[in-house]
């Protein structure tokens, strides 16, 4: 995935991708009939996929699901068509223009195609704002909570599992840095849940965040190393990987302390400057 923090020069980043894209196309449309157009409808909650080989044909071939890889093949050759062309002329304008365009040009091309389309194409390049927001409203399955749990709600009335966890999560909003609960991470020993999933977008990397918050006991304190343990051994260090923030009855959470390493996590992680 291209970004524009790893380019110095626009023009350059986008002659390289015309001439990347050209080689791609000419390698997709050679797996497709000439001519072969995509055309797609929404049916209920699905779209359906139809290729039109000829301009007078109405309806066209019906692709079914095991046809997919060619509907995939059709929209990914008509957005790259699109594409090179809104490159081809923001190169051409580059030196009148004053302001970056790549956002503006790559998501053009996307947003001209139709949604059942867009959701089959694989874009070289997509905006922080995007890739944020696509990361933030990714499904996946959450964890239940017992009948007889306490509820405990943030600001954004997201339930979780502790005080605590109420104020590290409100903390990370007001801070500006989007996370996600309890999502699963699938590790070579298992799987587990990190009580937070931060993103780091400058690497478009993920970021663990587990709170401990009842040190005093001795079994809770036992399997809290050996989850530690496991992150290590499966590659994930403290402060590199995962974040870990503890707590006792007697030493409490410190919310003055939590808001002054999310401040430094904020720069670290792309969402503020120093």
């Amino acid at each position: 995935m291209l970004r524009k923090s790893d380019i110095e020069n626009e023009k350059v980043f986008f002659e390289k991708s015309i001439q990347n894209i050209e080689k791609e196309l000419e390698i997709l449309i050679k797996k497709v009939p000439e001519g072969a157009k995509l055309h797609s409808f929404r049916h209920r909650n699905k779209y359906q996929y139809f290729m039109r080989t000829n301009s007078t044909d109405a309806n066209g071939i019906y692709l079914k699901a095991k046809e997919r890889k060619r509907a995939i093949v059709l929209a990914q050759i008509e957005y790259y068509e699109k594409l090179l062309e809104g490159l081809k002329s923001a190169v051409f304008a580059m030196d009148q223009l004053s302001i970056n365009c790549a956002d503006s040009v790559f998501e053009s091309a996307a947003n001209s195609l139709s949604p059942g389309k867009r959701e089959l194409i694989n874009p070289p390049y997509i905006s922080d704002e995007s890739y944020i927001s696509k990361w933030k409203n990714m499904e996946y399955e959450h964890m239940d909570f017992n009948p007889d749990y306490p509820e405990y709600y943030t600001r954004q009335n997201l339930r979780v599992r502790s005080k605590s966890e109420t104020i590290i999560a409100d903390i990370l909003d007001e801070a500006g840095i989007p996370f996600l609960y309890e999502k699963p991470l699938y590790l070579k020993t298992g799987t587990v849940h990190p009580d937070f999933t931060l993103l780091n977008i400058k690497t478009r990397k993920e970021l663990y965040w587990e709170h401990l918050g009842m040190m005093d006991d001795i079994d809770y304190r036992n399997n809290a190393f050996l989850k530690l343990r496991n992150y290590e051994a499966n590659g994930l260090y403290p402060y590199e990987s995962v974040i870990w923030t503890f707590e006792t009855g007697k030493y409490p959470l410190n919310t003055r302390e939590i808001r002054k390493m999310v401040k430094k996590l904020k720069c670290s992680l792309g969402y503020d400057s120093e």
